[in-house]
């Protein structure tokens, strides 16, 4: 289930006895919490929430029945323990609404332990929401509802340069659309406003750093240099993002895609946008541009490079690369 049918799904009665929320997007996590406790009738006595709990501490907080209420709310953070529980089944009580919040990724290469495996089967009874980043249309509706709380309305471009600056996390984005709103009470939110009061993430910067690097545009690539933060400028800092960007991109060429969302740990939409970035520049010079990196890097730590200008150096080797 996608986290946008949850709240028509919980107000229709339409309520699961177990959830894992998967995703990577925390805004979304604590939504999809506060959204299935409202069907608990007064939380502070229904409500509880364990950090990696063991089984008996798990099957207890299951079994404890509900004060005043129909339904008792179960949230676990991590479950790593379900030692002789069997399956959910086994131990679900009817009036309890069990919630896993963050369960880590399986390891990839490696062979799953007992206790892993045991934690995969009882999830598998659970229903999962996914809470990864939303579409464009979603985020959309969502700034257009929040705007009418705080008597704003948001431009399109607006809109949609705050949820590209973001890369569509909506932990950032609800935060930072409070701070353009109550910048603009009353008022229009426009997209200068957004590149007056947003900084771009990380992520968004270096995909407007590529574009620039593919156009051989130094003067641009050096203009989105110097946006970064002073941390982002350090040449360590700057090296692993750069050089982790350009290996995606060479990678998407030189591999099949299953092999690179394994390899990279990206989903398919991700992948698309990978290599319709690769396509920009060729296999060929994503290869010397890694190689100008490898010996740009091998500078710095020798101390060739003296570290004031490091990361100025990078990024001109960088676009002299292709």
């Amino acid at each position: 289930m996608k986290f946008s049918e949850l709240k028509k799904r919980i107000n229709s009665g339409d309520i699961k006895p177990f959830y894992v929320l998967t995703g990577n997007d925390e805004y979304l996590k604590s939504s999809a919490v506060r959204i299935i406790k409202s069907a608990v009738s007064m939380p502070e006595l229904n409500a509880l929430t364990l950090d990696s709990p063991t089984a008996v501490q798990l099957r207890d907080a299951v079994a404890a029945p509900p004060i005043m209420s129909d339904r008792r709310y179960v949230g676990v953070r991590t479950l790593t323990d379900v030692t002789g529980l069997g399956a959910y089944a086994d131990i679900a009580d009817p009036a309890a609404v069990l919630v896993v919040t963050d369960q880590p990724e399986p390891r990839r290469g490696k062979k799953e332990s007992r206790r892993e495996e045991e934690v995969r089967k009882f999830l598998s009874a659970a229903e999962p929401i996914d809470c990864s980043p939303l579409d464009l249309p979603t985020i959309f509706a969502w700034m257009a509802a929040e705007a009418k709380k705080y008597e704003v309305t948001v431009e399109r471009d607006a809109a949609a340069l705050l949820a590209e600056y973001c890369r569509s996390d909506m932990s950032r984005i609800s935060g930072e659309f409070g701070k353009l709103a109550s910048y603009r009470m009353g008022g229009r939110i426009t997209p200068d406003d957004v590149r007056l009061m947003v900084q771009p993430e990380p992520e968004y910067a270096m995909w407007q750093l590529s574009g620039a690097i593919a156009a051989k545009n130094a003067a641009e690539a050096m203009k989105i240099y110097e946006s970064f933060d002073e941390d982002a400028r350090r040449p360590e800092t700057l090296f692993g993002v750069v050089q982790s960007h350009f290996r995606r991109l060479y990678y998407s060429l030189t591999e099949d895609g299953e092999t690179v969302k394994k390899l990279l740990g990206v989903r398919d939409n991700a992948l698309y946008a990978i290599k319709r970035e690769a396509a920009k520049f060729g296999e060929a010079a994503l290869a010397r541009i890694l190689l100008s990196l490898a010996e740009t890097d091998e500078d710095i730590k020798n101390g060739t490079l003296p570290r004031e200008t490091a990361s100025e150096v990078l990024i001109l080797r960088t676009v002299g690369g292709i």
